[in-house]
Protein backbone atom coordinates (compact mmCIF):
# COMPACT_ATOMS: atom_id res chain seq x y z
CA UNK A 1 0.00 0.00 0.00
CA UNK A 2 1.50 3.63 -1.14
CA UNK A 3 0.82 6.80 0.82
CA UNK A 4 0.35 9.52 -1.36
CA UNK A 5 1.62 12.63 0.17
CA UNK A 6 -0.36 16.03 -0.03
CA UNK A 7 2.30 18.21 1.06
CA UNK A 8 6.10 17.91 0.01
CA UNK A 9 9.00 18.88 2.24
CA UNK A 10 8.82 22.12 0.54
CA UNK A 11 5.26 22.76 0.53
CA UNK A 12 5.92 22.71 4.28
CA UNK A 13 8.32 24.54 4.28
CA UNK A 14 7.12 27.36 2.64
CA UNK A 15 4.41 27.74 4.79
CA UNK A 16 6.79 27.47 7.82
CA UNK A 17 8.22 30.60 6.27
CA UNK A 18 4.89 32.32 5.46
CA UNK A 19 4.00 32.17 9.03
CA UNK A 20 1.78 33.82 10.45
CA UNK A 21 -0.53 32.40 7.99
CA UNK A 22 -4.35 34.79 7.59
CA UNK A 23 -6.42 34.23 4.77
CA UNK A 24 -4.71 36.18 2.27
CA UNK A 25 -1.58 34.58 2.52
CA UNK A 26 -3.33 31.34 2.09
CA UNK A 27 -4.96 32.75 -1.27
CA UNK A 28 -1.19 33.72 -2.38
CA UNK A 29 0.39 30.34 -1.07
CA UNK A 30 -2.64 28.46 -2.90
CA UNK A 31 -1.76 29.79 -6.04
CA UNK A 32 2.07 29.60 -5.94
CA UNK A 33 1.57 26.31 -4.52
CA UNK A 34 -1.40 24.68 -6.59
CA UNK A 35 -3.97 23.93 -3.87
CA UNK A 36 -6.76 25.75 -2.40
CA UNK A 37 -6.42 28.79 0.20
CA UNK A 38 -8.60 26.22 2.84
CA UNK A 39 -6.35 23.59 1.70
CA UNK A 40 -3.89 25.92 2.81
CA UNK A 41 -5.15 27.08 5.97
CA UNK A 42 -5.71 23.48 7.01
CA UNK A 43 -2.71 22.54 6.92
CA UNK A 44 -0.74 25.86 8.74
CA UNK A 45 -3.03 24.60 11.14
CA UNK A 46 -2.29 20.67 11.65
CA UNK A 47 1.54 22.20 11.53
CA UNK A 48 3.27 22.72 14.91
CA UNK A 49 5.08 25.90 14.86
CA UNK A 50 2.69 28.23 12.19
CA UNK A 51 0.48 30.31 13.63
CA UNK A 52 -2.87 31.10 11.98
CA UNK A 53 -4.76 34.78 12.43
CA UNK A 54 -8.27 33.83 12.03
CA UNK A 55 -10.46 37.07 10.14
CA UNK A 56 -12.45 38.61 12.74
CA UNK A 57 -16.33 38.04 11.58
CA UNK A 58 -18.15 41.60 10.94
CA UNK A 59 -21.77 42.80 10.01
CA UNK A 60 -23.16 43.31 6.52
CA UNK A 61 -21.51 46.95 7.11
CA UNK A 62 -18.15 46.17 7.61
CA UNK A 63 -18.12 47.20 11.48
CA UNK A 64 -16.98 44.68 13.68
CA UNK A 65 -19.33 42.37 15.75
CA UNK A 66 -19.25 42.75 19.46
CA UNK A 67 -21.52 41.78 22.41
CA UNK A 68 -23.95 43.97 24.11
CA UNK A 69 -22.24 42.53 27.09
CA UNK A 70 -19.52 44.08 26.26
CA UNK A 71 -20.85 47.64 25.50
CA UNK A 72 -22.96 47.49 28.96
CA UNK A 73 -19.36 46.45 30.90
CA UNK A 74 -18.13 49.75 29.30
CA UNK A 75 -21.19 51.36 30.09
CA UNK A 76 -20.77 50.63 33.59
CA UNK A 77 -16.81 51.34 33.47
CA UNK A 78 -18.28 54.72 32.69
CA UNK A 79 -21.02 55.34 34.93
CA UNK A 80 -20.55 52.81 38.27
CA UNK A 81 -18.20 53.29 40.38
CA UNK A 82 -17.26 50.70 42.31
CA UNK A 83 -19.67 47.22 42.43
CA UNK A 84 -22.12 49.01 40.85
CA UNK A 85 -23.97 46.23 38.33
CA UNK A 86 -25.85 47.33 35.35
CA UNK A 87 -26.22 43.95 33.93
CA UNK A 88 -30.32 44.51 33.02
CA UNK A 89 -29.63 46.59 30.10
CA UNK A 90 -28.51 43.31 28.39
CA UNK A 91 -31.73 43.09 27.37
CA UNK A 92 -31.91 46.50 25.73
CA UNK A 93 -31.29 46.90 21.86
CA UNK A 94 -28.24 47.39 20.57
CA UNK A 95 -28.79 50.91 19.16
CA UNK A 96 -29.91 52.02 22.19
CA UNK A 97 -26.89 51.01 23.95
CA UNK A 98 -24.64 52.25 21.36
CA UNK A 99 -26.14 55.67 21.96
CA UNK A 100 -25.93 55.85 25.64
CA UNK A 101 -22.13 54.58 25.32
CA UNK A 102 -21.88 57.43 22.83
CA UNK A 103 -23.88 60.19 24.92
CA UNK A 104 -21.57 58.99 27.93
CA UNK A 105 -18.20 58.90 26.59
Amino acid sequence: MTVSVNYTAAMEAAIREASPIDYTVAKRLGKELGRKPRSIVAKAISMVGVDYIAAQPTNKNGNAIYRKADTVKAIEKALCSGDGSLAGLVKASAVSLDRLLSEIG
